[in-house]
Parts: C-alpha cells; sequence; structure tokens
C-alpha cells in the first residue's frame, strides 16, 4: 500500500501544480504491493524446526507458509505481515523471537510470492482465517496459547483475528489507525488543500481504532519515535482507544517502519509480554 501511494503522489505533486485540484484514486487492486519466488535455501533457522506447508483457503487459493517449530515451545505466534513483505525478509524478526520458547508461524498473502490468487481485502482475511485454523487443526505440534502479531498494514488482520477468534493477545507494530488518516498523513500539508483521495470502499473500511475499542485481550504497541510512514501518534492512538485492561505501548527512540525488530528494547518487549504470561 505504502509504496504504490508514494509512487501515486508523486504523481499527484506534479498535477497540483498544473491544475487547482486533482482527486487521487485508490483502486483496490492497486492497494496490494505484491511480490513473487522465495526460496527458504541458506536460510539458518536457530533451534526452530522448518515445515514449509501448503494452506487451503475457504475460496480455493494456496498460500505457502512457514510453520517454525520449537521442542521447547509453549505458545504460538501467528505473524502478519506488512504490505511487500515476504518470509524470506523474516531475518530480523526471527532473530527477535528466536530468544523466546515460541513456535513462529508466517505466511505469504495470496499473490505474495508463492501464494496463489490475487489480493483483495476480503482475500487476505480469508487467508488469516485459513492460516489461524490451520495453526489449531493441523500443525505439526500442539501450539498451545497463540498470539496474533501484526506489522504496518498486517496490524489490520492482527486485530481483525484479534476481534472475530480466541488469542491470548495481540501485538500491533508500526500500526495504522485508519486508511484516511494514512492517507492523509502521506500527503505534505501544503498540498492537502488540492488532493483528495478516492478510495475503494473495502480497504476505506479498515479501521483499527474502531477494532481495539472492541477487543479486551492483552495487547502491546510497539512503535518507532522517526517512523514517517505511520507515525508513533498513531501508535500512540491506537494504545488509548483499546479496551484492553492489560496493554502496554512500547516506544522506540530510533526506530523507524522496517527496522524495529532490530532493537533491543523490543525483544525485551516481546519476552516481557509473551515469555511471563
Amino acid at each position: 500500500m505504502i509504496i504504490y501511494m508514494r509512487n501515486i503522489l508523486i504523481t499527484a505533486f506534479i498535477f497540483s501544480i498544473l491544475a487547482a485540484c486533482t482527486t487521487i484514486e485508490i483502486a483496490e487492486p492497486d492497494v496490494f504491493d505484491r511480490h513473487s519466488t522465495i526460496s527458504a535455501d541458506q536460510f539458518p533457522l536457530y533451534d526452530y524446526q522448518l515445515h514449509e506447508m501448503e494452506i487451503e483457503t475457504e475460496d480455493g487459493e494456496t498460500l505457502h507458509s512457514w510453520f517454525l517449530e520449537r521442542k521447547d515451545a509453549d505458545a504460538t505466534i501467528i505473524y502478519f505481515g506488512g504490505n511487500g513483505f515476504l518470509m524470506m525478509k523474516s531475518r530480523s524478526l526471527i532473530d527477535a523471537y528466536s530468544a523466546l520458547p515460541v513456535n513462529l508461524v508466517m505466511f505469504d498473502y495470496r499473490g505474495y510470492g508463492r501464494s496463489s490468487g490475487t489480493p483483495t481485502v476480503d482475500g487476505i482475511k480469508a487467508d488469516a482465517r485459513a492460516v489461524y485454523e490451520a495453526v489449531r487443526n493441523n500443525f505439526p505440534a500442539e501450539p498451545g496459547p497463540i498470539y496474533l502479531h501484526g506489522h504496518s498494514m498486517g496490524t489490520f488482520m492482527a486485530a481483525y483475528m484479534a476481534q472475530s477468534h480466541e488469542t491470548a493477545g495481540y501485538i500491533l507494530e508500526s500500526p495504522i489507525t485508519n486508511v484516511d488518516q494514512l492517507t492523509r498523513q502521506l500527503v505534505p500539508w501544503l498540498l492537502r488543500p488540492f488532493i483528495r483521495f478516492s478510495i475503494d470502499q473495502p480497504v476505506k473500511d479498515e479501521n483499527n481504532l474502531a477494532r481495539v475499542s472492541r477487543i479486551e485481550v492483552p495487547l502491546l504497541v510497539i512503535g518507532g519515535e522517526r517512523d514517517e510512514i505511520t507515525p508513533l501518534s498513531m501508535a500512540k492512538e491506537l494504545y488509548r482507544e483499546s479496551s484492553s485492561v492489560n496493554k502496554e505501548l512500547v516506544k522506540i527512540e530510533q526506530g523507524t517502519h522496517n527496522d524495529l525488530p532490530n532493537f533491543e528494547v523490543y525483544r525485551s518487549a516481546l519476552t516481557d509480554f509473551i515469555g511471563n504470561r
């Protein structure tokens, strides 16, 4: 979503100079920054045993997934990546979780990596449900308590699943409040009088502020103070709106949008949130 929006905004800037106003259309197919071709070759996984699995969705798509199993695991994390995420980009995430006795489940959304299909909002929700059910029913080992972890666009899926499925807690990393706020903050304030967005309704309807206000399970929100894509103010607002009695906001001073797992404070936050339950 974010990569495409930046390209759109560059075009919009040019048109705003040439015309009094411009409307940016964001169609649902344009939201997803999908890629293909991945492999687990030469990808060290520490103490994990890798199970590569193909998960069938309710509407007939096939998702490529990694189930990283630990013999000493007492919980399982389902990770929902951001836009453009592929499992082969998960090095720092695996590093961050490697000290915890947890299984880690990752997958590529439909149309990403080696997963079939074309991404849509309803489609990736179906993907999230399919992976959750696979963990509950077809995981190679007993999953134990399930935690949901979303990054950026993936925070929509983590909150969606936390609202509708049983979970021990959920993590929102570099989170998005809602699509309207995201598009507004991506536009420089000088251009806002000249630019309007026409956003496909399924995309526009995604609203984490509404979701967290209805979810009472434990919540960890992590944001970077130097994040220029989903600013820390979004993380703070989600934390305030959350109905969770057990909730924590972790601010990483030097953190940007994609590098938070590299910080020790991030890893300590995961340990405190998951390891001490």
